[in-house]
């Protein structure tokens, strides 16, 4: 009876894309691993394991296929910091559901982020501040025209 041999492993490639925040400090590692494996029978098949994160808006990203996916993603600095009610994550969420507060320029995802009765944009703490600033204007200040 003849020896027969299993499968052979032959190329392997393994890529890992960093994340880092604004400081330089990762935050997380994803990786893509890319081989092929010589069959008994002689034919090479070629196998593919990427790693898929969950961003912290819902959608699943894969930064193997970035380019093709057209996800772009950027770090909700609030979701980073731990609060009260919430421990910290890793904060990636898809660029086009944020947007950048109006008072501290800082990218905000869509639980952190609040439209103000002026149209525009602001993280929860400015938000807040907005908000009892114009509750508290016509207390202290009078409004006084031409």
């Amino acid at each position: 009876m003849a020896k027969q041999n299993g499968p052979q492993m032959h190329g392997r490639k393994d890529t890992v894309t960093r994340l880092t925040d604004i400081n330089g400090d990762p935050i997380m590692e994803v990786g893509l691993h890319k081989y092929s494996v010589k069959d008994s029978n002689g034919t090479l098949i070629r196998r593919q394991i990427n790693e898929t994160i969950q961003l912290v808006d819902g959608l699943m990203w894969n930064p193997g296929l970035m380019m093709s996916d057209k996800i772009f993603i950027g770090v909700c600095e609030q979701c980073r910091q731990p609060s009260l009610f919430q421990s910290p994550t890793h904060g990636l969420v898809a660029l086009h559901r944020t947007k950048q507060c109006i008072d501290c320029g800082t990218l905000c995802c869509p639980s952190h982020k609040k439209l103000g009765k002026d149209n525009k944009w602001r993280c929860i703490k400015h938000h807040k501040t907005h908000v009892l600033k114009n509750l508290f204007r016509p207390i202290f200040f009078k409004r006084k025209d031409g």
